[in-house]
């Protein structure tokens, strides 16, 4: 983390120390950041940053079940139309692409999936293989 959790910050600092504008840091406090003292400038601990940014990203995650692809056009986790899915290799020695079409709206859904997870997901989807990956 680029703030420390022992030091207090004003708005224009928390800004530069995480490479964000002034004007979201106002945001994050409008949204539910601590600040300690309610008279400007504001002060705000580097626990109160570190604890919101966590909360945050935690729930930006969106788990998917086992028999789902993530489709960006949907923006959630879907299943494959028919279940049929690309097992594409990736230059990463541990890692492959599933790729399929979205049963919802027709786009391209994928998933990054362990190498050695692909016997579990070729139980669950009709997976055919790929040479190369298209990267």
């Amino acid at each position: 983390m680029a703030v420390k959790a022992a030091l207090a910050y004003e708005v224009n600092e928390a800004a530069q120390a995480l490479g964000k504008s002034p004007a979201t840091i106002r945001n994050w406090v409008k949204d539910g950041l601590e600040i300690m003292s309610s008279r400007k400038p504001y002060l705000i601990s580097g626990a109160a940053i570190q604890e919101y940014l966590r909360t945050k990203y935690r729930m930006a995650k969106r788990p998917l079940d086992p028999d789902q692809l993530y489709c960006p056009a949907c923006r959630t986790g879907r299943r494959p139309s028919g279940m049929e899915v690309i097992l594409i290799p990736m230059e990463a020695p541990k890692i492959a692409l599933l790729k399929g079409a979205c049963s919802h709206c027709g786009g391209t859904s994928m998933r990054m999936i362990s190498k050695t997870k692909a016997q579990g997901f070729a139980q669950i989807f009709a997976i055919r293989k790929q040479a190369t990956s298209e990267a």
